[in-house]
């Protein structure tokens, strides 16, 4: 029998965003930013990197989760965020 571990809260760690690279760096910032307030994580940005291709930019943000239903709610709200595809 396998045991699902189960997470425990509050917890910190660092966030990836692929977003495309046609939306600007400025304006992304803004959206991310925006939703984490909403959701009222706290954050901070990392960096930011270009895919192989160009395609693509990495978002790192480090961010502080106090609930499993906050994570819910910012990754529920993230999709939102203008050219996103994936969050990790």
């Amino acid at each position: 029998m396998t045991q699902k571990a189960e997470i425990q809260y509050p917890q910190n760690f660092d966030i990836k965003l692929i977003i495309s690279a046609e939306i600007p760096t400025d304006e992304t910032k803004k959206s991310i930013a925006k939703v984490f307030t909403q959701c009222k994580v706290v954050f901070s940005f990392v960096n930011v990197r270009a895919s192989a291709k160009g395609n693509y930019l990495s978002y790192a943000y480090n961010i502080d989760i106090e609930s499993r239903e906050q994570m819910e709610q910012t990754y529920a709200a993230l999709k939102d965020v203008p050219g996103l595809k994936f969050a990790l």
